[in-house]
């Protein structure tokens, strides 16, 4: 080697041993400490701040119809000796309000004025937007197990228009108030030139309970919830198909909107998508199949009206009108099965008795509750595609498949785990409270029997809100854990998604295979 070599190559040694020193730990900046981004703890913050703040307003005297103060009543003796009972029920009412589960506690028409309904119509609207705008984000960013920067694909793929995700969230707000305001003025029209109400009143009664259905709510300002409407078809089928899109979701209705199946050309028509398809025929054969079951079950039962006359009787009788009543009441009884079945999977409204429903459709309604609607929807449950999931993993178990296959499309193993993993958690969610209020509601389980608990616990879990009258008979520390119950129901399947979704770390070593006996 050359001298000027040696001396260029001595030179930039100690120009790397002096940019060593300056790098020094000691003289470096300590390292800034930027805490990330965690989704679980803000939705859970987010639920319990709207909590919080819609209990201190129930409880103010605007929204009291005594008013006063709620822990201010006949015989209270102060806060501290029974007034408490009364911000603990309607701490219960703001967390089913905004959990949009619909349980009560207090008679809502008589106990709250227009501004405490106002409130319950609040969290109701904000919970269930909540819901569905984040549902919607994670359902878009999560299928595929696309990342953040795969979004405009997954949004072509679904009808939306390409860009970022504030784009699609808005478009989502405007679906769901698009919807609501239909709702609200099919609502309207009923209330005022059918039942006669006055403007004001049939204004806010419409909109309230458009509001209340299309975020799978079902609390009611009607006494009876909407056993009165029970007979009136326009009435009954704008709740019901209200309660059905709110169980379905943002991105499948969009992409059903935005197939153009008229158009030969297959590249201007678009498609339905494999999550849209699984939706669509599972949330359809729910309905139908458990709306048929359920009328079966209850046609002599909770749907059976005064003095109808039976359908073969009337044809027998060879007379028109007989026959028409007849045929009247028959359409009566399925319209009102299949709209009472949409109800147990997604909202709390009840178009017939509760306690006159036999004990056969009540294991059914809570197959219904736990099953729930659809991803990115205001409805709670498991969710639809997470039982077509798993049952689809459970025929390929039996037939020996090496891969869950579905329309011709292979599922990933990771999707596959997370829908037992969704199932085991809200099965081991249901006897888990069950278990604890079994020691706690003795009284309850006097009056209405254990069923009626779990029946209860069932409900909450779901988000769904029907009961067997036995949430007023809940013990002071039954309604924390019941609020509890609907608290985990409503945020606990989205935080295992994003949970199991983040953890993708790649195993290099494997472990020796050894086997054990199951079964």
């Amino acid at each position: 080697m050359s001298a000027p070599e040696t001396s260029d190559l001595t030179s930039f040694r100690q120009r790397l041993r002096d940019l060593e020193d300056d790098l020094q730990p000691s003289a470096l900046p300590p390292p800034r400490k930027h805490r990330a981004f965690n989704p679980h703890r803000l939705m859970a913050i987010t639920f319990l701040v709207l909590i919080l703040i819609g209990t201190f307003l129930l409880i103010t005297p605007w929204a009291q119809t005594s008013g006063q103060w709620a822990w201010q009543f006949p015989g209270a003796g102060g806060f501290f000796k029974n007034g408490w009972r009364a911000v603990l029920d309607n701490f219960f009412m703001a967390t089913s309000a905004a959990c949009v589960t619909g349980l009560t506690v207090v008679d809502v028409p008589t106990v709250y004025t227009p501004f405490g309904h106002g409130v319950l119509a609040a969290c109701i609207q904000l919970g269930g937007l909540s819901l569905m705008t984040l549902g919607t984000l994670i359902v878009t960013l999560l299928l595929g197990r696309v990342p953040v920067e795969g979004e405009e694909r997954t949004i072509i793929s679904y009808g939306g228009s390409p860009g970022s995700a504030h784009r699609l969230l808005w478009q989502t707000v405007r679906y769901v108030f698009a919807f609501e305001a239909v709702g609200a003025a099919i609502f309207f029209l009923c209330y005022h030139f059918r039942y006669g109400y006055t403007l004001g009143k049939s204004l806010w009664y419409a909109l309230f309970h458009a509001i209340s259905a299309f975020c799978n709510a079902g609390i009611s300002l009607h006494p009876n919830n909407l056993e009165l409407f029970r007979g009136d078809l326009t009435y009954t089928l704008t709740a019901t198909l209200l309660v059905t899109l709110g169980g379905i979701g943002f991105l499948v209705i969009a992409n059903v909107f935005h197939y153009h199946f008229w158009r030969r050309d297959l590249r201007k028509r678009g498609h339905i998508s494999l999550h849209a398809r699984i939706v669509l025929w599972t949330s359809l054969i729910l309905c139908l199949g458990g709306g048929l079951l359920f009328t079966l079950l209850e046609w002599h039962a909770s749907l059976r009206t005064p003095n109808a006359q039976p359908l073969i009787e009337a044809l027998l009788s060879g007379h028109w009108l007989p026959i028409r009543h007849a045929l009247a009441d028959s359409g009566e009884r399925l319209v009102t099965g299949i709209s009472q079945a949409a109800m147990f999977r997604t909202a709390g409204f009840n178009l017939v008795p509760m306690d006159a429903i036999s004990a056969p459709a009540n294991l059914l309604s809570v197959l219904l509750m736990l099953i729930g609607g659809s991803p990115g929807s205001m409805a709670g449950g498991i969710k639809t595609t997470t039982l077509v999931v798993l049952l689809l993993t459970i025929r390929a178990y039996i037939r020996g498949a090496p891969t869950v296959e579905v329309h011709h499309r292979t599922l990933s193993n990771a999707i596959c785990r997370e829908a037992m993993v969704i199932v085991f958690f809200y099965l081991a969610t249901v006897f888990l409270f069950y278990f604890v209020l079994l020691s706690t509601e003795t009284r309850l389980i006097a009056l209405r029997g254990d069923f009626a608990l779990f029946y209860e616990v069932s409900s909450a879990v779901g988000t769904v809100g029907t009961t067997l009258n036995a949430t007023p008979h809940l013990s002071p520390i039954g309604r924390l854990i019941i609020a509890l119950a609907m608290f985990l129901g409503r945020i606990g399947p989205i935080s295992i998604v994003l949970m199991m979704a983040r953890r993708h770390t790649a195993h290099w070593t494997r472990c020796p295979e050894e086997t054990i006996t199951v079964g």
